[in-house]
């Protein structure tokens, strides 16, 4: 009995398939490749302009002012929901870096630091612009202080 050329035991039949696999194997790792790549820029892209070579400590600070940047500019807009979500975000940025810096002199700030910005959550969430206001200005004041402090004991050390 004569196979025919298209049956399933023939052997170019078999080769057939197993190139197919291949091309599929290989369109699907493409694909994912191509999906972790834009995953890695956009996670870069998101970055915020931290300097690659930055520290972990530098990164967490960047954020800050960032986010202290945003409590800013809602109030100057009367944004009051931003200005909440805002100081949400500083909070948690807060936790943060309480549990990741041990350093004596942020310690001693972290409650001003703390308190401020519960102070300005606050405030947001009544709708308080005027207390708002006052209660950013403190959380800037005490990452100001706190700064100076830290850059005058780098420059004892």
């Amino acid at each position: 009995m004569m196979q025919h050329p298209n049956s399933q035991n023939h052997p170019q039949s078999r080769t057939r398939r197993t190139n197919r696999f291949q091309l599929l194997v290989g369109a699907l790792v493409c694909l994912l490749s191509g999906g972790l790549m834009t995953m890695a820029v956009i996670a870069l892209w998101k970055m915020d302009e931290i300097a690659i070579t930055s520290t972990v400590q530098e990164q967490m600070m960047h954020r800050k002012t960032r986010t202290m940047e945003q409590i800013l500019d809602g109030l100057v807009r009367g944004d009051l929901r931003r200005v909440q979500e805002s100081a949400e975000h500083m909070q948690s940025i807060g936790q943060t870096i309480n549990w990741y810096l041990s350093l004596p002199v942020y310690k001693r700030n972290d409650e001003i630091f703390r308190d401020s910005t519960l102070a300005v959550l606050e405030a947001a969430r009544q709708g308080d612009h005027a207390a708002a206001k006052e209660s950013a200005l403190q959380l800037e004041r005490s990452c100001i202080e706190c700064h100076a402090l830290i850059n005058q004991a780098k420059s004892t050390e």
